[in-house]
């Protein structure tokens, strides 16, 4: 893929600027063990953290609602078969 570049007025072609934390070249480096497995670790935990939000999230809005985590959530409906 070709990198969008641009002249600086005096002929040379200046191209953009690695992000902070990466390296400067043209090629990654590759990650050590330890790297791989903290990478992984906190991909693990991010998932773990929405799902943890998730479940706060849902119990807030069942105190909103006003019913009980103890109490039976139903439904009775009756219907009248005496017709007109």
């Amino acid at each position: 893929m070709p990198v969008a570049s641009s002249d600086d007025g005096g002929g040379a072609t200046v191209g953009p600027r690695p992000l902070p934390g990466e390296p400067g070249g043209r090629h990654r480096r590759k990650l050590t063990p330890l790297a791989c497995a903290l990478d992984v670790i906190g991909r693990v935990g991010t998932l773990v953290m929405l799902t943890a939000l998730l479940v706060v999230a849902a119990t807030a809005g069942a105190l909103v609602d006003g019913i009980p985590a103890g109490a039976n959530a139903t439904v009775t409906a009756t219907y009248d078969r005496s017709g007109p």
